[in-house]
């Protein structure tokens, strides 16, 4: 299961999004405690149909050799439909041909792209570099934004360019991903260095104290065989947490699997990855 079929977003499909309508300038709304919020923007404020995004993304992937596999990929929004969170994946072939991103599909993570989009001001227009894990669909972000875009009338006219730019940054930085992967698969955690992550992930608010345990217990039975290879490593821990992460909202989740690296890079025996 992806971030979209998880707490804080509907699942929604690629042809729906079109039916979602853009909130006016002064937006008001009522949150989940009954709570009126309004927001007052500036005349240089354009909102951003989420179809917009999603079809420049398409338009802009199939330019580039590497077409996105509507089928399997992912989109959600949240209750009042403002925020978009969506988790792309491209297609292995083109005709027969193998496409732009083909070279970075392996055994544990296969390329894809984490998209989130805020008509609420809660964050602009994005994309990170990213992969699903196979086995799981846990997600794997390398925390690298290729592209960010706010909500300005200059900005909402020329999506398609500034999309496609963002995409030949998202091929030139995959390499990272499987570097990333790699590293964390090499790192390696003993008891000492698993208590001061628990530690730095509970000061630092990564998770709540009282969901560490929950990370605990994937981290000494992994929910797959897989994950237990190699013994007591980053990559083993990588997916606990990532489990657990499932457990918020989309936007929550992608910044803790996102810090996630760091985290464990930061108490692990490894050089830098």
């Amino acid at each position: 299961m992806s971030l979209i079929l998880h707490c804080g977003a509907k699942p929604i499909n690629y042809n729906e999004l079109r039916s979602v309508p853009v909130p006016d300038r002064n937006h008001r709304w009522v949150g989940k405690q009954g709570k009126t919020y309004e927001i007052k923007r500036s005349e240089q404020w354009a909102g951003l149909q989420h179809a917009d995004f999603a079809e420049a993304l398409e338009v802009g992937c199939h330019r580039l050799g590497m077409p996105i596999d509507l089928e399997r990929s992912k989109w959600g929004v949240s209750d009042d439909g403002s925020d978009l969170f969506g988790l792309v994946k491209f297609k292995e072939a083109v005709d027969g041909k193998p496409s732009t991103v083909a070279p970075y599909f392996t055994d544990d993570v296969v390329p894809s792209m984490g998209i989130r989009h805020s008509n609420r001001g809660k964050f602009s227009a994005q994309a990170t570099i990213g992969g699903s894990v196979l086995v799981c669909d846990n997600l794997a972000i390398t925390g690298t934004v290729v592209f960010r875009q706010k909500h300005t009338t200059h900005n909402m006219s020329n999506i398609v360019d500034n999309v496609r730019i963002g995409l030949v940054d998202y091929i030139l930085g995959l390499p990272r991903l499987a570097h990333m992967v790699e590293g964390l698969k090499a790192a390696c955690l003993t008891d000492q260095h698993v208590s001061q992550l628990y530690l730095e992930a509970g000061r630092t608010k990564l998770l709540p104290w009282s969901h560490l345990g929950m990370v605990d217990d994937y981290w000494r039975k992994p929910t797959h065989g897989v994950f237990n290879e190699g013994g007591y490593t980053g990559w083993r821990m990588y997916n606990a947490i990532n489990t657990v992460a499932k457990k918020y909202n989309p936007n929550r989740q992608m910044d803790i699997v996102r810090k996630s690296e760091q985290l464990i890079q930061n108490n692990s025996n490894t050089i830098n990855f």
